[in-house]
């Protein structure tokens, strides 16, 4: 039990004691964990108050890591040279380091501060390195106490190898020969992606190639090579490129998904936050720019794990829904966004420090990241091949029918023309017609008039005569003014167009004013009128046209109705439309007529009373209400009499005819 005891002991002396470091003739050795360390809050320690401190001994054995801290840290090695080399060089192996301050006693016990960090030129550093180096000469067999003093707006740890300087020197060139490879074979791709990109001018192409300078860029920095190679003297740029390093990377990188993925048609949500995250971390170096330095850098990497976190979530949802380059996209991302978050979360002081000194995980996850971002675009590229191909298809099958379409264009314009050719003929037959109506119809009154004007001049007409040779005038000039009246008006509609004004018309009213045309016709015959149509049933039409084609039924109605016959106006609703009749009880029409009773072509019948026409009446009709947006057409049986309907739109209805049928 009591040697249980002592082991316990000692074990908590180690830890209230840090062991020294022990210097040996293998020319490196690994500080780890034997190092003390004090957090000054305030900033105000020096170097001659840091000796009168007890520095708490650091609990584990792998390097120093504090995450992000605005506290200036200080840090006590004991170092013990039990080799025969007496100078050392003591390398810091965590590139961002703001200010790194290294104290040791010369021969005469005075503090010698030695300086280095990205916030001091290359020139200014005893060793022109990526990484803080300081010389540190240490006699053989003698022990040597060390103060480094940290003050960084980055990660704070303190990774730290004592090397032999030879060893040093060919340790590090066969280091960077392998970063050389790395970098070359970056720089590669984004050329021949950059090539590609002026080929084929693909925009996915391009973003690709701003993801590989930004991920090039990170790793650089963290690395150093940025600063020593670019910013070499200039350090208030690396403060910048260090704010807008991680910006870079998750907007390049989430244009690329964005794009890549299709991902506003596969999960709008997704695509937004993606969207999101970029916008935030953009402001947030923005402000950084504005207030830097007291704004630290860790508000970065949570977006970059988040930006991680939504990427390989987009991949793997794009691939759920079966979008197949998605499974390249996914394998490509997923070690280079691994060993980022790991790399942040190291940072971020959750994880040993060693996985953000280790760039390894990160350069071997952008080789994989290279390797299969290049299947995936492959991969893209022969989808894109194979939609190519299925649009030249759909190309051809579009120009086929539209040489079919062109065809049947071809067909129909040759039977417009056909058409119009007919039209012509009918044109020019219905002259023909026309004149001899003319002719007959105009002529043979004026003849009668001429005549009897002639033998009352002569004295050969007595009273008896003359009143029943005016009655027949008065009778042939009616008939005569109605046939001018209608050859006006159609004349009108085919040479220049009816004007077509639609207002709100009552149906009653315009039944009852042909009635009055019609009067001492109506009287001679003793025809019963009877308007059935209500009050209140109005349309939207042309008026001048609907009391055309009323007083055109009207009239043949009369004409074609018996002595004590009748006439009758009815009117109903039947949907939009209202529906108007007009039914006598005349001789009706004979089948032989029917089928030609609205064109120039019907055959005219002498009325009841011998009262002539020339059919041109209903022709006007047909084209008036069709115009109006109705239509008519008639019922009759032979013998009994004839109903003719027409419809007419109710109020705002109608739909005005185009320009060239007005």
């Amino acid at each position: 039990m009591k040697f249980l005891l002592t082991i316990i002991c000692l074990s908590c002396c180690v830890r209230l004691f840090a062991q020294p470091v022990v210097l040996t003739d293998e020319g490196r050795v690994d500080v780890q964990g034997a190092v003390q360390y004090w957090r000054d809050v305030r900033g105000k320690l020096d170097i001659n108050a840091a000796q009168s401190i007890q520095f708490i001994p650091h609990d584990t054995d792998r390097a120093p890591s504090f995450g992000f801290d605005e506290s200036v840290y200080w840090f006590k090695l004991e170092v013990h040279n039990r080799s025969s080399i007496e100078d050392w060089l003591l390398d810091v192996t965590f590139a961002p380091l703001d200010i790194v301050e290294l104290y040791e006693q010369d021969d005469s016990s005075q503090w010698i501060r030695h300086e280095s960090g990205d916030h001091f030129a290359v020139t200014a550093r005893e060793i022109e390195h990526r990484h803080p180096v300081f010389v540190c000469d240490i006699p053989a067999n003698a022990s040597k106490t060390y103060y480094l003093r940290i003050k960084t707006n980055s990660s704070v740890q303190l990774p730290i190898t004592f090397w032999e300087r030879e060893r040093f020197f060919k340790t590090y060139f066969n280091i960077e020969v392998f970063n050389g490879l790395f970098y070359g074979a970056m720089l590669i791709m984004i050329l021949y992606q950059l090539f590609l990109f002026f080929s084929i001018r693909d925009k996915i192409t391009f973003y690709y190639v701003l993801a590989l300078l930004a991920m090039t860029n990170a790793v650089a920095l963290f690395q150093g090579y940025t600063y020593l190679y670019l910013f070499p003297s200039m350090t208030w740029l690396n403060d910048i490129d260090t704010i807008f390093t991680a910006p870079l990377f998750i907007v390049f990188s989430g244009l690329l998904t964005r794009a890549f993925l299709n991902l506003r048609h596969f999960s709008p949500l997704l695509d937004r936050l993606v969207l999101v995250n970029m916008i935030l971390d953009v402001a947030a170096a923005l402000i950084m720019v504005i207030f830097y330095p007291s704004i630290p850098f860790v508000y970065h990497h949570y977006f970059v794990l988040i930006h991680c976190a939504l990427t390989l979530t987009s991949a793997g949802y794009c691939l759920y829904s079966r979008y197949k380059p998605a499974r390249y996209y996914l394998m490509a991302w997923i070690t280079i966004l691994l060993a980022t978050a790991l790399f942040a979360i190291s940072n971020l002081g959750f994880a040993p420090g060693y996985l953000s000194t280790n760039y390894t995980g990160l350069m071997i996850g952008c080789v994989l990241q290279m390797l299969f971002i290049t299947f995936a675009l492959g991969d893209r590229w022969n989808q894109m091949a194979r939609e190519n191909e299925h649009a030249k298809e759909l190309e051809l099958q579009m120009r086929e029918r539209e040489r079919e379409r062109l065809e049947v264009e071809v067909k129909l314009r040759t039977l417009e023309i056909q058409n119009k050719s007919e039209r012509l003929e009918e044109v020019n037959r219905v002259k023909d017609k026309l004149f001899s109506l003319v002719s007959h119809d105009i002529k043979g009154p004026l003849g009668s008039l001429r005549l009897a004007l002639s033998m009352m001049k002569a004295g050969q007409v007595t009273q008896e005569e003359f009143q029943t040779l005016s009655t027949a005038l008065e009778a042939r000039f009616g008939q005569t003014t109605e046939f001018v009246e209608n050859l006006l008006q159609w004349a009108t509609l085919q040479l220049k167009g009816e004007t077509f004004e639609p207002v709100t018309v009552s149906l009653r009213s315009l039944a009852e004013e042909a009635v009055n045309l019609l009067e001492l016709d109506i009287r001679r015959k003793d025809i019963k009128i009877r308007n059935n149509i209500p009050p209140s049933f109005t349309a939207f039409a042309d008026p001048n046209m609907v009391k055309s084609v009323v007083r055109n039924l009207l009239t043949n109605a009369v004409k074609f109705t018996s002595a004590k016959g009748s006439v009758e106006f009815n009117a109903w609703k039947n949907g939009q439309q209202v529906i108007i009749s007009v039914a006598d009880t005349g001789v009706g029409i004979p089948p032989a007529h029917r089928n030609r009773l609205f064109t120039l072509d019907s055959i005219t019948t002498a009325g009841t009373k011998q009262e002539k026409g020339t059919g041109l009446g209903l022709v006007l009709c047909k084209e008036f209400v069709e115009k109006n947006g109705g239509r008519i057409w008639f019922d009759t049986e032979e013998g009994r009499g004839t109903t003719f309907y027409f419809s007419l739109p109710e109020e705002g209805q109608c739909e005005l005819p185009s320009a060239s049928q007005a």
